[in-house]
C-alpha cells in the first residue's frame, strides 16, 4: 500500500488523540475499508488460482489413491504371512530363521528380514559349522504377490530362486 505523505502525517496525528472529530472518524473507516477490500481481493485471486477438479479427475484420483492403499495393504499381508508361524532358532545371542530346501541349512537373522524389500539388496546368510556361524553374502529381494524370500548366491551372475522359511510344525 502506497501512502503520501499528507496521509501518512493525518495518521501520526489521528494515532496520539483519543477523540476523534467526525472527519477523522471517516478517514479511519476508509481506511480500515480500503485495507479490507484488498485482504478479500487477494483472498479471492488466490482461491480462483486453486485448481478446481473435474468429476472424472477426482474419480481418477480417488480410484489411484485406492489401488495404492490395496497395494500396500496386500505387501502388508505378504509380509506378515511371509513371516508368520516360521520357526525361529538362537544361536548365541542372535535370533534366526532357518531357509527351507537349500542345499544345506542356511539361516537369516530375524532382525535383518524387517527391512527387505523388492529392491535387491546384499543380507548375509548364516550357517553353522562346528558349533559356530559364518555367514556368506548373498543377494536378496522380496516380490509383493509372493509369500518365497528370493536369493541369487552371486551378485555378479544375478539368478533368483525363490525359498521359503521353515515352518513351526516342520519336522526335520
Amino acid at each position: 500500500m502506497q501512502m503520501d505523505d499528507k496521509s501518512n502525517s493525518h495518521i501520526e496525528n489521528i494515532a496520539k488523540k483519543e477523540t476523534f472529530t467526525q472527519e477523522e472518524k471517516q478517514f479511519i473507516l476508509d481506511r480500515l475499508n480500503k485495507e479490507r477490500l484488498e485482504r478479500q481481493k487477494f483472498q479471492e485471486e488466490y482461491a480462483m488460482s486453486q485448481k478446481k477438479y473435474t468429476e472424472e479427475e477426482k474419480h481418477r484420483i480417488l480410484q489411484e489413491l485406492n489401488e495404492k492403499r490395496i497395494r500396500d495393504e496386500h505387501n502388508k499381508e505378504m509380509k506378515r504371512i511371509r513371516f508368520l508361524d516360521k520357526e525361529t532358532y538362537t544361536f548365541g545371542n542372535k535370533t534366526y530363521y532357518k531357509l527351507k530346501d537349500m542345499e544345506r541349512e542356511y539361516y537369516l537373522e530375524v532382525e535383518t528380514c524387517e527391512n527387505f524389500t523388492s529392491r535387491p539388496s546384499i543380507v548375509p546368510l548364516y550357517y553353522r559349522t562346528f558349533g559356530e556361524m559364518k555367514k556368506k553374502e548373498v543377494l536378496l529381494k522380496i516380490v509383493p504377490y509372493s509369500d518365497k524370500i528370493f536369493i541369487s548366491r552371486d551378485a555378479i551372475r544375478v539368478y533368483f530362486k525363490p525359498f521359503a522359511l521353515q515352518d513351526k510344525h516342520h519336522q526335520g
